[in-house]
């Protein structure tokens, strides 16, 4: 097993009393929040017609902070964009709420402080940046073989991607680290990260909107240099096991999250939009069995539809999960 130096580094995510009654306690109606653009924003997002050419791809909240992360598809530039926000008029703590209510009264105008405040760029290549994971000071971050909007409608996108990590500890200006994850016969969706109790690291990518999951295993403790990622298994949609009474739909999901739950269940909240994006806005909670060396069991547990007023979200465009504390999701 890892030292405790090792699990202080890098565990700062709350491991949860009980997932599924805290996915059953989130708010089906949701918060607004805007924040400012800026210089710090950049080009191509404001098409505003299909095919999208920039798109947003997945949203992380930094560990017990008012940072966000979204992660884009800068095809403009031809570059995966990490584009970082501070929400400065939130509390660090506990859940964020509307930024346009202050004392009880609406404002006109977003706050000063919630702005965009930087853009990392960090594959010239692999342009196409995925829904992603924050893990304590740390981010992973797929990014797949550029392809043009057109080449995305017809399915003619070569899946070839990378896994990169970040080191979060300057919040708004995190740093590539030097190793990433090749997969030069998959595309990389989403992503999901964990740390077991032994110190190692699970990390699942997804790849053909995430009908198909790739799980690996670390061999190091640490995120700060290389873990040595190794693939162990591939699951598919359809060894997908569904509890009594749960829809048995599996939607193509943007984003995969990990959740840890105290008695040492893990579970994985996926975000969607049904209908080729024109649907609803769905959370899925699944629990994953990773114990084998060699295999992954994944049970469908619950499903919840979410509801934003028009125009203020899409399940498709980003969304992500976000442990507070041991109770609240």
């Amino acid at each position: 097993g890892a030292d405790d130096a090792d699990l202080t580094q890098v565990d700062t995510q709350p491991v949860m009393e009980d997932v599924k009654d805290s996915f059953w306690k989130l708010s089906e109606f949701s918060k607004t929040l805007q924040v400012r653009k800026t210089s710090a924003f950049p080009p191509g997002y404001n098409k505003g017609v299909m095919p999208y050419t920039e798109h947003f791809q997945g949203i992380q909240r930094l560990q017990g902070s008012n940072v966000l992360y979204l992660t884009g598809a800068g095809e403009h530039e031809h570059e995966s964009q990490l584009i970082v926000m501070t929400v400065g008029s939130r509390p660090e703590d506990g859940p964020f709420g509307n930024n346009l209510i202050s004392q009880g009264d609406w404002l006109t105008e977003t706050p000063a402080e919630d702005v965009v405040v930087n853009t990392v760029r960090f594959d010239h290549e692999f342009y196409h940046a995925g829904g992603f994971t924050s893990f304590g000071n740390y981010l992973a971050i797929g990014s797949e073989k550029g392809c043009t909007a057109n080449e995305r409608m017809m399915g003619q996108c070569v899946d070839e991607s990378k896994v990169h990590f970040f080191d979060a500890a300057n919040a708004t200006g995190p740093a590539p680290l030097p190793y990433s994850v090749d997969r030069p016969t998959g595309s990389a969706g989403a992503v999901a990260i964990t740390q077991e109790q032994d110190g190692r690291f699970l990390m699942m990518v997804g790849r053909t909107d995430s009908n198909i999951l790739d799980f690996y295993r670390s061999k190091g403790t640490s995120l700060a240099t290389d873990p040595g990622f190794e693939l162990f298994t591939t699951w598919y949609k359809e060894s997908l096991l569904v509890d009594a009474g749960v829809s048995s739909a599996y939607e193509k999901y943007q984003t995969l999250n990990f959740i840890r739950q105290t008695d040492g269940k893990l579970f994985m909240i996926g975000m969607s939009r049904t209908v080729f994006g024109l649907g609803n806005d769905m959370a899925d909670l699944f629990e994953v069995d990773a114990s084998h060396s060699k295999s992954v069991t994944i049970k469908k547990v619950a499903s919840r539809h979410m509801s934003c007023p028009e125009g203020t979200c899409n399940f498709e465009a980003g969304a992500g999960g976000y442990v507070e504390a041991p109770t609240p999701l």
